[in-house]
């Protein structure tokens, strides 16, 4: 089997708008977080009007939808689009979280969720990848050399946690990736 890497920054030649990239990123990494225009200027450290240009262009386009909510315009994925579902395991596989699924999930027993946290939970670039796996019975050893494969994909680092269940504080804070259907257990 071939060692396939996934380029660090494979949309970057596809979309050049650096801004648009960063609101794809930000929105379809996690489809559960929403944003105003002020907001996402800050988190993104973008200046409004180029952020402003390219929330109308994704309006637009009809990937993004919005609400008045007072006299801000909240933005958030468009779940109705025909292409959310693509965009989604686009920037997935962008960001690693797809390898972290595919490597991890089907090669380790007992395991019943998977987390991301941090910066990618949040709809942020990140060179890392933190992640929660729950589930009982754990092999820690065993994770930690699949985390390696995931790394060696990716290029980005991995930082597994094992926990018998997702703590109450790390729900805001985390994206849950995939979780055991229940009659496989």
């Amino acid at each position: 089997m071939k060692n396939l890497s996934i380029p660090i920054d494979l949309l970057g030649p596809l979309i050049t708008s650096k801004t648009r990239l960063k609101l794809l990123l930000r929105f379809f990494l996690n489809h559960n977080l929403s944003g105003y225009l002020q907001g996402l200027s800050k988190e993104l450290d973008e200046n409004t009007n180029s952020i402003r240009v390219e929330l109308n262009r994704l309006e637009e386009a009809g990937i993004l939808s919005s609400e008045l909510e007072g006299r801000r315009k909240l933005y958030r994925v468009n779940e109705q689009h025909p292409l959310t579902e693509n965009l989604t395991a686009i920037v997935r596989k962008v960001t690693g979280v797809d390898a972290l699924v595919d490597r991890v999930v089907g090669r380790l027993p007992g395991l019943e969720q998977v987390w991301v946290c941090g910066n990618l939970a949040q709809g942020l670039q990140s060179e890392t990848i933190e992640c929660v796996l729950v589930g009982e019975e754990l092999d820690q050893a065993y994770i930690e050399e699949l985390c390696s494969r995931v790394e060696e994909l990716t290029g980005k680092t991995v930082n597994a946690q094992v926990s018998t269940a997702i703590q109450p504080e790390q729900l805001g804070q985390c994206l849950l990736v995939w979780a055991q259907e229940t009659g496989e257990k």
